[in-house]
């Protein structure tokens, strides 16, 4: 690592501290402690033991209860979508738990579908069809929950990993743009999750005031996928990489603020809130990754990895083995995380 990337990460050090020394000093409403209780429901998504994932999360005292599970066939090689529903009559909110890709097949055909045009979202912009799709075959349940007079005031909180979290954004956005909620009370957390739609619905997204945030671990790769289109009028850095291009209305883009965990997630890790440009797509946090075949199974590994458990294993547990798959063979990255520590200690 040259010393032009070195002098880069030692202008972020006082973003990053600011997350993390003192909690005044943060710029976003960003839970840490909220975060890793919907990845514990997010985890529980891959599996069956969803009340013990419940009840190993949520102190006894709140009542916590799972008040519906769906799922649906949602493509046409019978993939199946599920979604469920954990709700309280003591603490006046519910979570709304999309589950993420399941097969090779599954993510297989959500690829195909990123790379076909969009289509249209509540008059929003373009999103991925496959992700509407998945939506669509899980939403009658979560309407209905949405009417029901026992819990027409709870505030909501949406959470997913991976396609989960794609739903996630599309569900929150839903929700608050027919009336079912104001903004002011629905949240977004999502965990590794890619890209749902274009420009255009980022900014009608943002514009809905829903309390959004993107968490990325390390090299995750699947934040990045789609591609957004490239800002070519912006230079390179060292490796390559290039800022993402805000202002073609259907071009891939995020929306919601990035929150990226550049070393580990153990609880009380650095991270940072990627405010910087372009807007939801800050090229001083995850964007300034270049990412190559060689280093695929370290990409795959953070993005199976949160909040230091392996989602499926943590999740068909019962949210009690923190058991972790063994790391792959050091990348390129990890040069980069190994500069940051040197320079924070």
């Amino acid at each position: 690592m040259n010393l032009l990337s070195l002098l880069s990460l030692f202008l972020l050090i006082p973003t990053i501290l600011s997350t993390n020394v003192n909690g005044t000093l943060r710029k976003t409403k960003y839970n840490e402690t909220l975060a890793e209780m919907l990845l514990h429901l997010s985890s529980a998504a891959y599996g069956q033991k969803r009340d013990d994932c419940v009840q190993n999360t949520f102190p006894l005292t709140e009542g916590r209860f799972l008040y519906s599970a769906t799922t649906e066939e949602c493509d046409i090689i019978d993939s199946t979508c599920e979604s469920f529903i954990v709700t309280s009559k003591n603490v006046k909110d519910a979570i709304i738990i999309f589950r993420g890709t399941k097969k090779k097949t599954q993510l297989l055909l959500e690829g195909w579908a990123s790379y076909r045009e969009g289509t249209g979202f509540n008059g929003m912009g373009k999103v991925n069809r496959y992700f509407l799709d998945a939506l669509n075959s899980l939403w009658k349940p979560i309407s209905e929950f949405l009417k029901d007079p026992q819990y027409k005031n709870h505030s909501l909180i949406f959470t997913g990993h991976s396609l989960g979290g794609a739903l996630a954004s599309l569900a929150a956005a839903q929700t608050v743009k027919i009336g079912h909620r104001s903004s002011s009370q629905v949240r977004l957390y999502t965990f590794g999750q890619p890209r749902s739609g274009s420009y255009q619905f980022s900014r009608n997204y943002d514009a809905l005031g829903i309390e959004s945030y993107r968490i990325v671990y390390g090299a995750d790769i699947v934040p990045h996928q789609p591609p957004c289109k490239k800002d070519k009028r912006i230079p390179a850095n060292e490796d390559g990489a290039r800022a993402c291009f805000a202002g073609v209305h259907d071009e891939n883009y995020h929306h919601g603020t990035e929150i990226w965990y550049p070393q580990n997630m153990t609880r009380g890790s650095l991270f940072i809130e990627c405010l910087g440009t372009p807007k939801n797509e800050d090229f001083n946090c995850s964007n300034m990754l270049t990412f190559t075949m060689e280093n695929k199974e370290h990409y795959f590994w953070d993005h199976r990895h949160y909040f230091d458990v392996s989602l499926s294993n943590f999740g068909k547990s019962g949210c009690t083995n923190r058991t972790k798959k063994a790391l792959p063979k050091k990348s390129k990255w990890s040069k980069v995380i190994n500069a940051i520590s040197d320079l924070l200690n």
